[in-house]
């Protein structure tokens, strides 16, 4: 079998325009629908208190936030591979406003789940806008750019930890919702008056898609075993990754882990989270993507088994483990928004992505509520052994299989034969 990795023209051509500019709205962006996921996990503890529900419950409606992100995908990422991204951002953004700003209102669980549910499709919408924002803009440096923009998502949500935190001690869950939630939705669709695609007035209509034979549709690239194996990778780190997103606060309690100190632990696991991306971007222009991702996935199968030993090691132990399981997870978010579009083309890049999202969604099952029981039921020990497990499967799945796939065909044709679009490994 072929030992190729992604590929891409040689020399993609540069688009015209400020590409600067665009990256930095990209990174806007995700900084703002940021908090709708990752300061979550503060909110996670009071919200059993307000509802007088379990942690399992209030779990579920994170699982379920992450669910419709990758169901807004496709259909958003339609309308904007064929409109632009103006109307489309819009709508995102409204949604983000006021689904966030309410949830401090729900006063049961099937209100909290269904504003829960409306703020992360307008996640899912804005999220797929942002990213492909970075891969049009930047054909010559996908990693690098996925990985800014990806790194607004981890990073975004440490200005907004620290008014978090405060309200929550002072004015209570309500009004930490609504004054984040507000905020957030406001710049998104101020953003949505001047962010374009190449080739688009600012917020206009996109020209016609010219594909060409590299560029598969979303049906055509549903039917390639590479984006099957892609996809399982993604589901498999993505595993323990969101599991310790919804749980790291709960889990620091279990500890022992006092609440100031729990407080720099979860800055840190974000500075972590976000400030890999552009790392792991840049490396993979520079090694492959495969490389990356292999190097990436071992040691995230080490972190995530570490974590059975904690409680023995101590906190600072803890908060290493923390640091080094979120470097190595979140860099999946640079790395798989540049394969998708090295493999499968740019032209319907924004409804694609919105398939590989769904294997985060699909492991948001266990991070969210799923994950919470199996930790109460049979212990945290064992809920991460099987984190680690899954790490393992993704890395097995980037070092011995996906690189040597070769790129995929379309049926009835040959196997495309295009240039290395990362540098091969020596």
């Amino acid at each position: 079998m072929s030992t190729s990795v992604p590929t891409q023209p040689a020399k993609p051509a540069i688009p015209e325009g400020n590409r600067w500019f665009y990256l930095i709205l990209a990174v806007l962006l995700m900084c703002m629908i940021s908090g709708v996921q990752y300061a979550w996990t503060l909110f996670a503890r009071p919200l059993t208190e307000n509802l007088a529900v379990s942690l399992a419950a209030v779990q579920t409606a994170f699982t379920l936030s992450q669910v419709i992100q990758a169901a807004s995908q496709p259909g958003g990422g339609f309308f904007v591979d064929k409109f632009g991204p103006k109307w489309t951002l819009m709508v995102g953004g409204l949604m983000v406003l006021i689904g966030w700003s309410s949830m401090g209102q729900a006063e049961s669980i099937p209100v909290l789940y269904g504003l829960y549910i409306l703020a992360g499709a307008g996640v899912g919408i804005i999220y797929g806008i942002a990213i492909n924002t970075a891969n049009r803009w930047f054909p010559d440096k996908r990693g690098l750019a996925s990985g800014f923009t990806a790194a607004g998502y981890g990073l975004g949500v440490l200005p907004f930890l620290p008014l978090i935190s405060s309200m929550l001690k002072t004015d209570g869950v309500g009004p930490a919702f609504m004054y984040t939630g507000i905020v957030m939705g406001i710049v998104i669709i101020l953003i949505a008056f001047i962010i374009k695609f190449p080739g688009q007035q600012k917020g206009g209509v996109k020209k016609a898609i010219v594909a060409t034979e590299r560029d598969f549709n979303s049906g055509e690239m549903l039917r390639t075993p590479q984006f099957w194996v892609l996809w399982t990778a993604f589901f498999s780190v993505n595993f323990g990754f969101l599991f310790l997103v919804a749980n790291s606060a709960p889990f620091g309690r279990t500890l022992g882990i006092a609440a100031g100190t729990m407080a720099i632990a979860i800055t840190i696991q974000n500075l972590f989270n976000g400030g890999c991306r552009p790392f792991w971007g840049f490396l993979s222009d520079k090694i492959g993507r495969y490389k990356a991702m292999s190097i990436m996935f071992g040691v995230n199968a080490i972190a995530m088994f570490s974590f059975a030993h904690v409680s023995s090691m101590g906190t600072a132990f803890f908060i290493v483990m923390l640091g080094i399981a979120f470097f190595t997870s979140g860099g999946s978010y640079a790395l798989f928004p540049s394969t998708n579009s090295d493999v499968f083309g740019t032209a319907y890049s924004a409804r694609n992505y919105g398939f590989f999202w769904a294997a985060k969604a699909t492991a948001s099952i266990f991070g969210g509520g799923l994950g919470a029981a199996v930790a109460t039921q049979f212990g945290w020990s064992t809920a991460f052994a099987i984190s680690g497990a899954t790490a393992t499967l993704s890395f097995i799945l980037a070092t011995f299989v996906m690189p040597r796939m070769g790129p995929p065909k379309k049926r009835g044709m040959k196997t495309l034969e295009t240039k290395p679009a990362v540098a091969p490994a020596n």
